[in-house]
């Protein structure tokens, strides 16, 4: 009870200190509520993309996933034959479960969509703990064999959009993919599969793949590895143990089926480290951004730290009489730790409330499409999030408090009394946390404008291909029951799109640049360049119809297009773009070369110029293209040209005129090319968008935190500025001694953070004039920011000797 009383004595006497000096408290709180709440909202993306990356399932975070790997430590998948041997054998693992994803054709001719469906094991939904929000899952004895059951669960969201959420829907039809099959169930709302932030409608048994993907072998094909397999571990059991575990599985399946298994061993992986899917990519970059903003909050601490110093020297007459009456080192750490943790109190509560509100944000996004698969951001104010950013509150406080609580700690209260005992060492104090702040705002200022002058980046330069006037549309034959000639399909679906009024030209390609995933690799070599060492060049590929490089407005510089579709004399062509002729054929007539890949030789017919292909700001990269003539894809994004703004104006007759060729196939995905890359670009804008806020407030706490140091220093010299004055000290000297104390700290600082952004931000990574200049400008401007913050309250403090900044009386 005397502990208590004597908090509540120091919460009282803290709140009294606020009164006194609130602008000193004002900027305090509202500091740590930005450097805590901008933390918090990175936090609930990172709960949700790594703690809770399942929502509806209990402890998702915990799951594990069984992967195959090759020798060169790349990751093959799961074939569903090896799952089931895994399943049987694995003694570590609660449950294995397996899935992976396909493309569905879901409705009557003419009504046709595509949905993306998991072909999931019998016991996916047992083993995940779910239960369902209508009807009821699979029964093992329904499903377990080839061609079981035509039965369906269906997402609860597709469930109320589709259904209304009527119970009637419990037994209806659906046709898929042709075949009619029975809904029995509907997943509980917010389970959307086991791919993180992609959302998926439909689960359909693996051992229907036979009927709804008509000629699929991949049941009792071991060399079709297209699953992955997770499951929770046992009570007790560890990942060491499982990995063991699952490394005599493979020793054992790669002796009885050398053919399929052998050279492959199995890893145990963390389900956010999944080698396929988009949630390590997104983990990773929002671990990325939360360790920046740590630093940043770091540097508010610093800053706090410097105002709490010179707010607690206010009061060290108090404070020595405290000591002179025999208070202990912990009632002065109370005293000072109290008035910290009140004011980290109010600053965490104004983060939180921040981050509350702003965490939605994220969701409010456009939406990303890969394939036409949606991504989703969906994020979630949690208690988790709540917890954290009170936890940086205390930590925070206890960081700011903590040069204070030494200082007075240590002090003889005789010579506090006199003021007299604190003077050089709090000077060596202030100085050392300032230098730490400027350090750290460098860091942070060079990170958060590399990753603004790179999003820039994509607004100015030029990608070399035509980004407006450009509708993209996707089809897929490739899960058809029925595809047909692919190849006669591309011509034909060319002629009915060039025929829809408005459309100036069309070509279709597997891939689009500037995509999420990026553009394939492929192994080859080229007549005329010798390899060093074993093995194969790679260089990134397409393939196009003829007229593709037209519609992308893609100049020729050597040679010519590809062949028609239909023509068949020629041998197999491939087009290279000027890059892949500079690194690989120097000083050599590329025209006519032979290229070899993947057992395959086509002859170069032409060269053209080189445009972007992954990501903006790569350096020039060799692209292969080669024909759908002699590379047959039932996959096409169809690129329609049209006048600029025209995009939208061709939809409807583009959808019409596939309707006409296969009223069964849906067109999907469909955007223009400038939208593909908006949102293609959501990884870099989100972090662009988030320095822009943070950048200001860095840069305002050092502005402020010097400007205050300055003005405390200022009126602590109050006699000598008096003194010297009175001598015939210039004021214009007095103002300069204070300025170049302050920038020498600057300095010193400055160099410390640019030292370590060039380490940490710059080993590795290519150095353009751009990001040069971000090295450069960052450190002279927090220089001039210094210098200008230190020169204000100097002149005003020399200008009027009797001014003080932060007393309390």
């Amino acid at each position: 009870m005397l502990v208590l009383g004597e908090v509540r004595r120091d919460v009282r006497a803290a709140v009294r200190a606020i009164r006194r000096a609130p602008a000193t408290a004002a900027v305090v709180v509202l500091s740590l509520g930005a450097g805590i709440g901008v933390n918090t909202v990175v936090f609930s993306w990172m709960d949700a993309a790594v703690l809770r990356p399942l929502p509806a399932v209990r402890d998702a975070s915990s799951l594990m996933l069984v992967e195959s790997q090759r020798a060169d430590g790349s990751y093959a998948g799961i074939s569903w034959a090896q799952y089931l041997d895994y399943r049987r054998r694995l003694t570590t693992f609660r449950d294995l479960l397996a899935f992976r994803m396909a493309p569905l054709y879901v409705g009557d001719p003419g009504s046709t969509e595509r949905e993306y469906a998991l072909l999931v094991s019998d016991n996916y939904f047992s083993g995940l703990g779910l239960r369902p929000a209508a009807g009821r899952f699979f029964v093992p004895d329904e499903v377990s064999t080839p061609g079981g059951a035509p039965v369906i669960v269906i997402s609860y969201d597709y469930w109320q959009t589709r259904y209304g959420g009527s119970a009637s829907a419990i037994g209806q039809r659906m046709r898929v993919n042709g075949w009619p099959v029975a809904v029995i169930g509907v997943a509980p709302k917010g389970f959307e599969g086991t791919v993180p932030r992609l959302a998926f409608n439909l689960f359909v048994p693996a051992t229907l793949a036979p009927l709804v993907q008509q000629g699929s072998r991949e049941l009792e094909d071991r060399s079709s590895r297209g699953y992955s397999a997770l499951g929770f571990l046992r009570d007790g059991a560890s990942r060491a143990v499982a990995r063991s575990d699952v490394g005599a599985a493979a020793r054992t399946l790669a002796h009885d089926f050398p053919d399929t298994d052998g050279g492959l061993t199995a890893d145990v992986l963390s389900f956010w480290d999944a080698p396929r899917g988009p949630q390590k990519f997104m983990a990773t970059a929002i671990v990325a951004v939360q360790g920046v903003l740590l630093l940043m909050l770091v540097s508010v601490c610093a800053n706090t730290a410097n105002l709490v110093l010179a707010r607690s020297f206010s009061q060290q007459r108090e404070i020595g009489v405290r000591l002179a009456l025999g208070a202990g080192a912990w009632r002065i750490a109370s005293l000072v730790l109290v008035d910290s943790l009140v004011l980290a109190f109010c600053g965490a509560a104004l983060g939180i409330a921040f981050a509350s509100w702003g965490t939605g944000a994220l969701s409010a996004l456009p939406p990303l499409r890969v394939r036409g698969l949606p991504v989703t951001f969906e994020t979630h104010f949690s208690a988790a999030a709540a917890l954290f950013g009170a936890g940086l509150g205390v930590v925070s406080a206890l960081l700011f408090a903590a040069p204070a609580v030494l200082q007075f700690a240590r002090a003889d209260p005789n010579l506090v009394i006199r003021s007299s005992a604190l003077r050089a060492s709090p000077l060596r104090i202030r100085n050392g946390i300032m230098g730490i702040q400027i350090a750290l705002a460098v860091f942070v200022l060079i990170a958060g404008g590399l990753t603004l002058q790179s999003f820039l980046q994509t607004r100015t330069a030029s990608t070399g291909f035509r980004t407006s006037g450009l509708l993209l549309a996707a089809y897929d034959l490739t899960d058809r029951s029925d595809p047909g000639d692919p190849r006669s399909f591309a011509d034909r679906v060319l002629q009915a799109a060039r025929e829809v009024p408005g459309v100036e030209g069309a070509a279709i390609a597997a891939s689009v640049p500037l995509d999420i995933h990026g553009l394939p690799s492929r192994p080859f070599t080229v007549e005329g360049h010798a390899r060093e060492g074993d093995g194969f060049d790679q260089a990134l590929s397409n393939v196009v119809t003829p007229g593709y490089f037209g519609v992308m407005d893609i100049p020729f510089v050597a040679g010519g297009d590809f062949a028609p579709l239909g023509d068949r004399r020629l041998p197999a062509q491939a087009i290279v773009n000027d890059a892949f002729v500079r690194t690989y054929l120097p000083r050599l007539d590329p025209i006519g070369r032979a290229l070899t890949s993947r057992g395959r030789t086509f002859r170069i017919c032409g060269v053209v110029r080189t445009s972007l292909s992954d990501a903006f700001g790569e350096p020039p990269i060799p692209v292969i293209y080669l024909s759908y003539r002699d590379m047959v894809s039932g996959y096409g994004e169809i690129h329609v040209r049209t006048r600029k703004g025209g995009e939208a104006t061709v939809v409807t007759g583009l959808r019409t005129a596939i309707r006409r060729l296969d009223p069964e196939l849906p067109l999907f995905d469909v955007r223009t090319m400038s939208e593909h890359i908006e949102s293609n670009l959501l990884f870099r804008r989100i972090p662009a968008r988030l320095f822009t806020l943070v950048a200001p407030l860095v840069a305002g706490l050092v502005g402020l935190g010097i400007y205050a140091l300055v003005a405390h220093a200022a009126s602590r010299r109050r006699q000598e500025i008096l003194v010297r004055l009175a001598i015939g000290a210039p004021p214009g000297r007095l103002v300069r001694d204070f300025t170049a104390d302050t920038v020498r700290v600057a300095i010193a600082g400055a160099v410390t953070g640019l030292v370590g952004a060039v380490v940490l931000l710059a080993s590795g990574a290519e150095m353009g004039r751009e990001q040069a200049a971000v090295f450069a400008i960052v450190p002279l401007g927090v220089l001039a920011l210094s210098a200008a913050s230190a020169v204000m309250p100097a002149r005003r403090a020399i200008a009027n000797p009797s001014w003080g900044s932060l007393r309390d009386e």
